[in-house]
């Protein structure tokens, strides 16, 4: 029940992308000497295949290629199957289009998830379920992706452990997959010691989508492939991960809690000056965001995050309640104040003057956040 070690990770995501070669006959993979000595993918005649786009591409039956099968051959995998999933397909309108889509849907456990996954993976489960019922009982299914084919793998791992003992995830680069009751599920039921989340400070697509979307493991650790600071969306590549996972060993790489619902964060106005465009930054924002909700007590960060999916519309809620003057008092405003200045440092509007707290103010702030952090993912994407 061994561990994939990170240089097999990032070698898996990248050959996934070969999942996309739809020609007819016999389908080969081309294999790194280090993957071909421990997995056979060729014992498989073809891809999993996927529709993805919404309801055109289902509409017209646009599959395309999503996942590639194999088995495992030496003596640390034998008789394991590893699910490596592509992520996006540059040349794919499809395939950008189920990224944009910020919608929610359900899963089997009844959790909030991103609608636009969550119909990819929904159009791979049956074929899906032929391979998850070759993994023998004492045997371990590992589930790799890179970016979108990192959240994909994420819901594949999530519903594959409701059938199997024995479920590993691995994504790199992957963007957030739900909301916190399907983070929290999928946290308890992998466990966290088999949920290997890897992300660059640089990579921009982690961010995405903003809260309520939260990551698993839920208030856990991912591994920090890097040191680098300012977001470099070109850094999103699966090469540029292949260079900077070529260790074997999971411990050498950073340890790190980036995002946690229950840290109480608050910000002062007049240090707005040290954001950065970042992970960390972009974790501590939504944080000191949370931290004011609670404050406000009586459920209401739950009653928002339940009530309404996401967008613009869920923001307009959160701006109605922080711009409700009945709730202010001195220290409520300062930390009001304070989350404001930072998000326009950090959506490139430094020096603009905080005057009045009115609710179109407020949401033009959570406007221009989003629309940064998107705009970042989406040159990442492209």
């Amino acid at each position: 029940m061994g561990s994939l070690t990170p240089q097999l990770v990032a070698e898996l995501s990248n050959v996934a992308y070969q999942a996309t070669n739809n020609s007819t006959g016999f389908f080969r993979v081309a294999l790194t000497q280090n993957l071909s000595n421990h997995f056979n993918f060729n014992s498989f005649t073809k891809p999993v295949m996927g529709t993805s786009g919404g309801f055109v591409a289902k509409a017209k039956n646009q599959q395309t290629g999503f996942a590639l099968v194999g088995q495992g051959k030496s003596e640390e995998y034998r008789n394991d199957i590893v699910i490596a999933v592509r992520g996006t397909n540059f040349a794919s309108l499809n395939d950008l289009s189920t990224d944009a889509r910020a919608s929610t849907s359900s899963t089997e456990r009844g959790a909030l998830v991103h609608a636009g996954f969550n119909s990819v993976f929904e159009s791979m489960k049956t074929e899906l379920s032929e391979y998850i019922n070759l993994v023998p009982a004492n045997a371990t299914l590992h589930c790799v992706g890179h970016s979108l084919g990192g959240a994909i793998a994420t819901l594949i791992a999530d519903w594959a452990k409701q059938r199997l003992l024995n479920v590993k995830l691995y994504s790199i680069g992957a963007p957030k997959v739900g909301f916190a009751d399907f983070a929290l599920k999928n946290t308890n039921s992998l466990g966290q010691e088999n949920i290997f989340r890897c992300t660059k400070g640089c990579d921009p697509v982690p961010m995405v989508p903003v809260w309520p979307f939260v990551h698993a493991p839920y208030n856990g650790y991912e591994y920090r492939v890097d040191n680098s600071g300012f977001v470099n969306p070109i850094k999103h590549k699966v090469k540029y991960y292949m260079q900077d996972m070529e260790n074997t060993d999971w411990n050498t790489y950073q340890r790190k809690v980036s995002f946690n619902s229950h840290k109480r964060v608050t910000l002062d106005a007049r240090l707005s000056h040290q954001v950065s465009r970042d992970l960390f930054w972009m974790n501590r924002l939504s944080e000191a965001l949370l931290t004011l909700l609670r404050q406000l007590g009586n459920g209401i960060a739950s009653r928002i995050q339940s009530g309404i999916a996401n967008g613009l519309n869920f923001y307009d809620q959160i701006a109605m309640v922080l711009s409700d003057v009945t709730l202010h008092n001195a220290t409520f405003t300062g930390q009001l104040n304070g989350l404001l200045a930072h998000m326009l440092v950090f959506a490139g509007h430094k020096g603009h003057q905080i005057k009045t707290l009115t609710f179109d103010f407020i949401r033009w702030v959570f406007e221009q956040t989003i629309k940064t952090v998107n705009r970042l993912a989406r040159e990442a994407l492209s």
